[in-house]
């Protein structure tokens, strides 16, 4: 029987096999099943995978779907007494082929009738905020107008940072009424995890008594790249031999980021992998360093942050980021977005620092975003959200404490998303 894995099968035909069969075997006895398509579907980013990984026990079917215009072709003849919730994520695909301002209002405009076609068929909606605006926005008074449709129609905004509403307020508003909170998870048991301390530094070089700090993931201008190699670069002349920057990531073509890179290959300091790193490989880089570099110029979720986290690793991170609430009780070295000077006495810091304590609060943190715990209560306040149509009270920042376990690929009874 030839078969592909959930969420991989980009057939409008795929989907609906699966999302049916995925109700079909829903417990009779169970709640009330509810189709859940989200939207866009990144492969890549386990966040997705784990953020719906407790839905089917709350009889909640999560489907995958690649494009919000797919939903447009599946739920054309959606049946009246199946009840459908539409996820909406990243929003950078609707504006992603706009070369100017009247391709890009055109585009926000088809945005919004796709939003009250499916409105009109049924669907109620749902929008997490992952970002105040896309990184690279070049248009930045339609992706205000998009967010501002979007929060208007949606019936639940689901935010991972208690700092959202302040942090977006100068460009778009979130009624208190429709805000959901509920943290970014952590990643336990998702990457591979055995590799030690000595081993990792032995593989990328790096000196016993040097401060280690990573920069990974996408390798963008947004990131703060230019400031952090000048910061460690003063560090490295002043102590040498003391710090050492890994930059680990996939360079994106800006000219900022090439001119980096050419420095970053140059420097005795760093140690440089600008491809994308394979998940067996994220050990290596998270047990080899000190601290996560997150000197990012406008942030308000970080996967990476979550990442660091989950492996232990506490971050170096800016004063006015989205993710300070997730390092409460010392898992970060704060300092102030006060540009190059600022950033090199935070670089300066980490060399006399307490890395130790700052492990033990990291590890704290980590607990507080167990992958387990949020995606249970995830799933168990969206079905009460389905069911009574009263949005849940934000969820409360506590420790926990679980059994962990391995995530393998998509949540099961996940089926795939659609095409056109």
């Amino acid at each position: 029987m030839l078969i592909s894995m959930p969420g991989r099968d980009q057939s409008t035909e795929g989907w609906a096999a699966e999302t049916f069969s995925a109700l079909a075997r829903m417990p009779v006895e169970g709640p009330e099943p509810v189709v859940w398509p989200f939207t866009p579907y990144y492969t890549g980013n386990p966040f997705q995978n784990v953020l719906y990984s407790r839905f089917a026990g709350q009889g909640l079917v999560a489907a995958p779907t690649f494009r919000a215009t797919d939903l447009l072709t599946t739920t054309r003849t959606w049946p009246a007494d199946v009840p459908l919730v539409v996820h909406l994520h990243w929003l950078n695909q609707v504006l992603a082929k706009a070369g100017d301002d009247r391709a890009a209002n055109e585009a926000v405009g088809r945005h919004a009738e796709l939003l009250d076609t499916l409105k009109a068929r049924g669907a109620r909606l749902v929008w997490t905020v992952h970002n105040v605006l896309p990184h690279d926005t070049q248009f930045e008074a339609q992706e205000v107008r998009l967010r501002e449709q979007v929060v208007e129609r949606a019936d639940l905004v689901h935010v991972m940072s208690r700092r959202t509403t302040e942090a977006v307020e100068d460009w778009f508003a979130l009624p208190h009424e429709k805000v959901y909170q509920c943290d970014h998870p952590g990643y336990q048991g998702v990457y591979p995890d055995w590799v030690s301390r000595a081993d990792a530094r032995r593989r990328l070089r790096i000196p016993d008594d040097a401060v280690a700090l990573l920069l990974t993931g996408a390798v963008k201008p947004y990131k703060g790249i230019a400031d952090l190699l000048e910061a460690v670069d003063r560090v490295s002349r002043a102590r040498p031999g003391r710090i050492v920057l890994i930059v680990a990531g996939k360079p994106d073509d800006a000219p900022e980021t090439k001119d980096f890179i050419t420095a970053a290959a140059a420097h005795p300091a760093v140690r440089l992998l600008p491809a994308q790193v394979p998940d067996v490989d994220m050990q290596v880089l998270m047990r080899a360093c000190d601290l996560v570099a997150l000197p990012y110029r406008r942030s308000l979720n970080s996967g990476v942050l979550a990442l660091a986290l989950t492996f232990g690793r506490p971050a170096l991170l800016p004063s006015n980021s989205g993710s300070l609430p997730v390092v409460e009780g010392g898992a970060a070295l704060v300092y102030p977005p006060d540009g190059v000077a600022a950033l090199t006495d935070a670089v300066f810091s980490c060399l006399d620092a307490d890395l130790e304590a700052l492990d033990r609060a990291a590890r704290v943190a980590s607990r507080r975003i167990d992958r387990r715990a949020i995606a249970e209560r995830f799933a168990a306040d969206m079905r009460s959200w389905v069911d009574t149509g009263v949005v849940p009270e934000s969820s409360p920042e506590a420790e926990v404490s679980v059994e962990l376990g391995t995530i393998a690929g998509v949540a099961a009874g996940i089926p795939p998303g659609a095409s056109a």
